[in-house]
């Protein structure tokens, strides 16, 4: 059976570090595009930020991942499953030795 892929409404962060910038960081456009299988990227859903381990990249250019955490949020989706976002989405990417956010 094929797990379902939730696509939820996630903040844009590339709109939060323009309207913020002295207080706002977000991924470079260079990190942005070099995310792949095996990151660990941070997204919000305006109630959280939560942690997804991506799993691949589709050819339209959205991420899908598995959230990595519990959410304290009810929702239809938590820990273990997979959703898809933009990589306008992405707050922060985890690489290397940093790469293990619950661990």
């Amino acid at each position: 059976m094929k797990q379902k892929i939730h696509a939820p409404t996630l903040v844009n962060a590339a709109a939060m570090a323009r309207a913020h910038p002295t207080t706002f960081q977000r991924p470079t456009v260079r990190q942005l595009d070099s995310i792949c299988p095996g990151n660990i990227v941070k997204v919000c859903d305006n109630w959280e930020r939560f942690w997804v381990i991506v799993t691949r990249r589709d050819d339209d250019g959205f991420i899908v991942g598995k959230v990595d955490n519990f959410l304290v949020q009810k929702k239809a989706y938590n820990r273990g499953a997979l959703v898809r976002f933009g990589a306008e989405n992405v707050y922060e990417i985890l690489v290397g030795e940093k790469q293990n956010p619950n661990g």
